[in-house]
């Protein structure tokens, strides 16, 4: 099973797919998740969260406030609005 992620906004669903990598703002710093990675929950900062596609497509979305969890390789991120 591939890295699912999804980024979750009030408004709609920024994002969905399968990933090779995320990169998140968190709380402690920033971190990677990867394939297999443990369970996690996470708050999120202000910063960027960087998505690599399983295709190799580098993406950015900003990030002011949010939750990040994941577990069995399905990734969710849970922003508190988006502004491009």
């Amino acid at each position: 099973m591939d890295l699912n992620l999804e980024i979750i906004t009030p408004q709609k669903i920024l994002y969905s797919a399968d990933v090779g990598l995320i990169q998140l703002p968190g709380i402690n710093g920033s971190f990677t998740v990867l394939k297999n990675h443990a369970a996690i929950v996470s708050k999120l900062v202000k910063g960027k969260i960087r998505v690599i596609g399983k295709d190799g497509k580098e993406s950015f979305f900003n990030c002011a406030n949010g939750i990040f969890e994941c577990k069995n390789n399905k990734a969710t991120i849970l922003l508190d609005s988006y502004k491009i």
